[in-house]
């Protein structure tokens, strides 16, 4: 009466799969546990189809009772299996619909399930007549719930899955399509038990794309990796007390060049799994770099923990020739930071990290930042990725006057962000975080080309500029590509190369020969170049004339020392850079004796507060237009 062929291949591969599941270390998710209930339904489905036709063939040897317990057990799960799949799509794309919706989408499925239970009283899905299996005449309802919770699931991966990766998302349409193929085939072909071959076949794409426990796993031991990480922090109910230990080896890059990466790699090896051996209450993770996290109840015993991990660490591990010994920085985050999600835990814990590998400390000390100025940090750096990818970036104009006339000869432009209440946010705080985070290069190409639009736009001798001094940070001057990006926006704007100079700080003049290049190819592009906050850093009138510089921008705490305690150097050092051939800005000017002294000394412009604070180029327009 049925074909059987296709289906015990299928339970082979099924149990096959489900014993290596359930051998493998995996994560507490929902992703898993669902996918746990989709392969247990799928397997009593199978089991229950088996049975099931095997007693309807042979009806004889077996009660009507019998035949309508396993016939109604197995199209109770046949309707259960189409709504874990839908479960598990509704996992994948971190659906949280509301209760009306759930109880909404649950209808369909509970109204099959109560005909299909039933059918042993009313004989709608199947009855058995002379002791036979026949079908009843709601038997479609098992198809009718099928397609419609795969043409649901379709439907809601193309209105949703759009933050999915292009190749999950189509492993995600593909097992629902197969399911569909599936329920066709099985609508063509009934007399062939062929729904559990296409059933598994959607269960192995659901494995091979999204549970594999190597995409959580590290390779570096018993010890789940960053994505493993995101998944578990992305489930943490806001009710749940969790603590999360993490710590780092210090001067990690400089250990790795010195013990060599493969017996670096044996370390961090051992690490993890001693980290899975000693604490089996708490979850390891290793985040590359030397970075590692235990995540746990709050109620665990943490300052043991970590007492415990530190002690470890003095006693070396085990390498090729000689223990390696490597000292560790730990940071705590606990539920009661009241951190609203996983990307902020995450970015805390990394700007936590970032700090700490920057400082020198010993075995176990504790060296986490205060939890209050990291989230400050994250906020900014988020108002930062904002601000960038909105094109959002401000510029502000602050005046540059000549010292002997007080008029306005020039400005510097200067980035500007905002917070999400509008307020501006200096740039002492964002600028480091641009710089670490590798947005530099990227707020100072908007500061470029919002600065060349301003000019094209512009009269500027109408407002007393010459030119316009635009800054560039020493990471930019790293950049191989920078002559021809600007050169590009210049042209773009159709903008006077010389109506802008570049402002280089101290700090790019540490690597000479590199930045040599660069000046020389902006210099061929036609850019004229300024040093800015001199005396900031360690340069000194020698080094300064091998750069073609024609502006020497004073710091303003040089300003400032001077006035504090008056001598010979400031003004030896201006006269010396004048006798070179540079002109002389003096920075940080916030009264009229500041402007006259300084003029006086040889200043040839000065810039501060006395004549203005930096402006939006609205503002500066409507102030100096006139």
């Amino acid at each position: 009466m049925w074909n059987y062929s296709f289906v015990f291949p299928s339970v082979l591969v099924m149990l096959t799969l489900l014993v290596f599941f359930l051998a493998r270390r995996r994560l507490p998710i929902r992703m898993n546990r669902v996918f746990l209930g989709v392969l247990l339904v799928h397997l009593c489905v199978v089991l229950f189809d088996i049975i099931s036709s095997r007693a309807d063939e042979n009806y004889a040897l077996h009660t009507a009772g019998q035949l309508y317990a396993l016939n109604t057990a197995f199209f109770i799960f046949y309707l259960a299996r189409i709504f874990w799949f839908y479960l598990f799509t509704m996992t994948i794309l971190d659906a949280r619909p509301g209760r009306l919706m759930m109880i909404l989408s649950t209808l369909p499925f509970a109204f099959s399930e109560l005909v299909a239970a039933s059918s042993c009283f009313t004989g709608l899905v199947f009855t058995i007549r002379d002791g036979m299996y026949a079908r009843g005449p709601l038997y479609d309802i098992i198809y009718f719930c099928s397609f419609f919770y795969c043409l649901l699931s379709i439907a809601m991966i193309l209105l949703h899955g759009r933050h999915m990766k292009p190749t999950l998302m189509a492993a995600a349409l593909g097992y629902n399509i197969v399911l569909l193929v599936g329920n066709v085939a099985r609508l063509i072909f009934s007399n062939y038990l062929i729904m559990g071959t296409f059933s598994m076949i959607a269960i192995q794409v659901i494995y091979l794309a999204f549970l594999n426990p190597d995409l959580y796993l590290t390779d570096r031991g018993p010890a789940f990796n960053m994505r493993g990480f995101q998944a578990v922090l992305s489930e943490i109910s806001p009710h749940r007390k969790y603590h999360i230990l993490g710590f780092i080896l210090q001067n990690y890059s400089q250990e790795r060049s010195i013990l060599g990466g493969d017996q670096m790699d044996q370390g961090i090896t051992q690490i993890n799994h001693y980290l899975s051996r000693s604490f089996p209450e708490a979850l390891p993770f290793y985040l590359r770099s030397g970075r590692f996290v235990l995540l746990g109840k709050a109620s665990a015993p943490w300052a043991a923990i970590q007492r415990e991990i530190a002690e470890r660490f003095q006693s070396g591990w085990p390498g090729r020739n000689a223990p390696i010994y490597l000292g560790i920085t730990f940071a705590s985050i606990t539920s009661e930071s009241n951190l609203s999600s996983a990307d902020r835990i995450i970015s805390n814990l990394t700007l936590a990290f970032e700090d700490m590998s920057h400082a020198a400390t010993t075995f176990g000390e504790d060296a986490s930042a205060s939890l209050q100025e990291i989230d400050q940090q994250v906020d900014i750096l988020r108002s930062l990725e904002r601000a960038l990818e909105r094109d959002a970036v401000e510029v502000f104009l602050q005046p540059v006057v000549d010292s002997h006339t007080g008029g306005i000869v020039a400005a510097e432009a200067l980035a500007r962000i905002r917070d999400d209440q509008g307020r501006v946010i200096p740039p002492g705080l964002f600028i480091p975080i641009a710089e670490r985070g590798g947005f530099i290069n990227q707020l100072g190409e908007q500061v470029f080309e919002k600065t060349c639009a301003f000019i094209s736009g512009h009269d500027l001798a109408g407002l007393g500029l010459s030119w316009i001094n635009v800054n560039l940070s020493p990471i930019q001057c790293m950049q191989r590509d920078l002559a021809k990006r600007f050169g590009e926006i210049l042209k773009r704007h159709n903008t006077p190369v010389e109506s802008i100079h570049l402002e280089i700080t101290e700090q790019s003049m540490v690597d000479y020969s590199m930045l040599q290049r660069q000046i020389r190819q902006l210099q061929d592009a036609g850019f004229q170049f300024v040093l800015d906050d001199y005396g900031s850093g360690y340069s000194n009138l020698t080094r300064v004339k091998h750069y073609p510089f024609i502006n020497i921008k004073l710091d303003m705490e040089v300003v400032w020392d001077y006035f504090r305690d008056r001598d010979s150097l400031l003004p030896t050092i201006i006269q010396g850079f004048k006798k070179m051939g540079f002109s002389i800005t003096a920075e940080g000017i916030e009264t009229k004796e500041m402007a006259d002294v300084l003029t006086g000394i040889g200043a040839d412009y000065l810039q501060g507060y006395l004549f203005s604070r930096p402006l939006p180029m609205e503002e500066f327009l409507e102030k100096y237009g006139k």
